[in-house]
């Protein structure tokens, strides 16, 4: 035989039986788990039905089926070992075939066809000693197998790996989407004609390596491989060994992060490519974005993957500890974290990439738990410092000029691997910044910063009651707590020109002096909407049963409170807090500007944050006798 015969690959087509009949199928360490949508089954379920209905008569005969016109679901690829075949390509499809004989065989027991049950329960499993093995065999699916196999759901919780969980909802589905036409008297000759008429095209390759150079080059039915199934086929097939071990590293760490969002595994890759590894120009960004796990093969020696020993390490020293500090930033951007809670404030200001970018640039994998969260902390309070000041002084939000101020900022990131390296280059990029909250003075609610003047006026309402040892609400005055609670901007001054007239002189100067800061506050919206129209005296007594911050126009709200009174003269604020018991015109709306100006200072404080400069030493003058 010559050598370019022996190199051929050819392919021979197999029934549904041939296939689910006498062999067992194992998947290999580089496939992507089971992935398929609903849709996808849905569009095989359909495609199937369309086929079989259209050539089925209510008159056949079940001999009549064998002249049915066949369909072609597509080509696999095994290859050979003893005992099993292994899924080079074609799981998906598999998977979901076996899934839908289980449903086909509890249909058929259904209606007591109990020998067409009992074809397809040999084809769905074998049982050896009372266990059930199935014909495309995984350890961790043949618990969950067995109870649809049994008729029962099977318990998912967050450990479930994200393979059965998508199985047990496939099935799940599955069953509610069969379609209708397929049951009753057309169900027996539907499973003949899946059994005997649907085909499939089986390439062998050699061995595992030869099935690895065809499995790049192959896409499966209905989902195209992504880009995290592509790296986790590269990484495993440059390792030398440890494939079984790396395998589950690697899905493990997947299916964790895949609690939080479907997203979240990818996007990780990205942020730590982008953060650890990639230069931070606009170009490398998008093809990270777009095709991280080409860049990675493209640039191995940049992630410092040279030898086979390199890979095993990345993933169990690099990808395993980084995602789950990952982890934990992403559920600290969603929800309040004690020590945290910066991303919090930075996730509601759309600022959530940027952020876990630059933390994932300071972080290392070997960072102790108290480095990592100080660290997470000082880069996050960063930002929220950065984006508050340009909020304060009417600086647009602009996603570009973020980017290029982040972008400048991951490589040093990056080289700074001590706390106190992050701590001094942070503390200098503050000392640089060119604005404080000066803007105050003069700041109001426009058109277009609704969003950042809402921002400005929770974070105070929350900081001002933290402060006095009172529940923090944070997440409620933000739009995102558990109460689902909406929160609202409210005018002090009620939308009537008359009655501030003379003060103002003409309604032009009435909108604006009305829409500056120190003339709003926050409030729930039922509230706002119930005296939004009152005149300030009356409006003063509903504030009274507000948030602290409201609560201060009145004069009560200065008596028989010692935490609040303790609170103004520990942070310096017992000249800036008045009450205004009967009226609030321009000059009171200038005062409470400032008083405003004062918390942001506070709040937003680089000396309070841990991010102002170390003070010298001075060196001290000798005294003289």
């Amino acid at each position: 035989m010559t050598k370019n015969t022996q190199e051929r690959i050819d392919g021979r087509g197999h029934t549904v039986r041939e296939l689910f009949t006498g062999r067992r199928y194992g998947l290999e360490h580089y496939q992507r788990e089971y992935d398929w949508t609903r849709t996808h089954v849905g569009d095989l379920l359909h495609d199937l039905s369309e086929r079989f209905l259209e050539q089925w008569r209510p008159d056949h005969d079940r001999e009549d089926v064998a002249g049915y016109r066949p369909y072609f679901l597509g080509p696999f690829v095994t290859y050979p070992s003893p005992g099993v075949s292994y899924l080079v390509d074609g799981q998906q499809r598999f998977t979901t075939l076996l899934l839908l004989l289980i449903h086909l065989r509890h249909r058929l027991t259904d209606q007591e066809d109990h020998a067409g049950a009992a074809v397809l329960d040999n084809m769905i499993c074998t049982v050896q000693y009372g266990v059930p093995t199935f014909t495309v065999h995984v350890d961790e699916r043949e618990p969950a197998l067995r109870a649809l196999r049994a008729g029962r759901d099977f318990p998912v919780t967050e450990l479930t790996p994200i393979a059965v969980r998508t199985i047990c909802q496939r099935y799940r589905e599955l069953v509610e989407d069969f379609p209708a036409e397929l049951r009753g008297e057309a169900l027996p000759f539907f499973v003949d004609w899946l059994l005997e008429r649907v085909f499939l095209v089986e390439i062998t390759a050699r061995d595992r390596d030869h099935g690895w150079e065809i499995f790049e080059s192959m896409n499966d039915r209905g989902a195209r491989l992504t880009p995290l199934d592509l790296l986790k086929s590269f990484l495993l097939s440059r390792a030398d060994k440890d494939h079984s071990a790396l395998n589950a590293i690697w899905r493990r760490t997947m299916s964790q992060l895949a609690v939080t969002d479907d997203q979240a595994p990818g996007d990780f890759i990205k942020t730590v490519l982008a953060a650890r590894y990639a230069p931070a120009d606009a170009a490398t960004a998008e093809r990270i974005s777009t095709a991280f796990h080409e860049w990675v093969r493209q640039n191995t020696e940049a992630v410092g993957l040279v030898r086979p020993r390199d890979y095993r390490v990345f993933i169990r020293e690099t990808i395993r500890p980084l995602a789950d500090r990952y982890r934990a930033l992403v559920e600290a951007c969603a929800a309040p974290a004690k020590g945290l809670e910066p991303l919090f404030y930075n996730a509601a200001n759309g600022f959530t990439s940027f952020q876990l970018t630059l933390i994932m640039a300071a972080i290392g994998p070997t960072d102790s738990d108290t480095v990592f969260r100080e660290k997470a902390r000082l880069v996050a309070a960063f930002c929220d410092l950065l984006l508050a000041r340009r909020m304060a002084n009417y600086a647009a939000l602009q996603s570009g000029d973020l980017a290029r101020q982040v972008g400048a900022l991951i490589e040093p990131l990056r080289a700074a691997q001590s706390l106190d390296a992050v701590r001094t280059l942070l503390s200098a990029e503050v000392s640089g910044l060119e604005h404080g909250f000066a803007g105050l003075e003069t700041f109001g609610l426009r058109s277009d910063n609704r969003k950042q003047v809402r921002y400005l006026l929770s974070r105070m309402t929350a900081w001002v009651e933290t402060q006095c040892g009172q529940p923090d609400l944070i997440a409620d005055y933000l739009g995102f707590g558990p109460t689902g609670r909406p929160y609202e901007i409210e005018h002090i001054w009620a939308d009537h020109f008359g009655p501030y007239a003379e003060e103002v002189g003409t309604p032009e100067r009435f909108r604006v002096v009305r829409n500056r800061f120190g003339a709003l506050l926050l409030l729930p919206k039922e509230i706002n909407a119930a005296f939004r129209d009152d005149p300030y005296s009356l409006k003063a007594e509903h504030y009274r049963a507000q948030n602290l911050l409201a609560r201060s126009l009145h004069p009560l709200c200065y008596e028989r409170n010692p935490s609040f009174r303790r609170f103004m003269l520990r942070h310096g604020l017992a000249d800036y807090f008045r009450a205004y018991p009967h009226t609030f015109g321009i000059t009171s709306i200038t005062e409470r500007q400032r008083l405003y100006r004062a918390l942001c200072e506070r709040i937003w404080d680089p000396i309070r944050l841990g991010l102002a400069p170390a003070v010298e030493p001075q060196p001290t003058e000798p005294q003289t006798a």
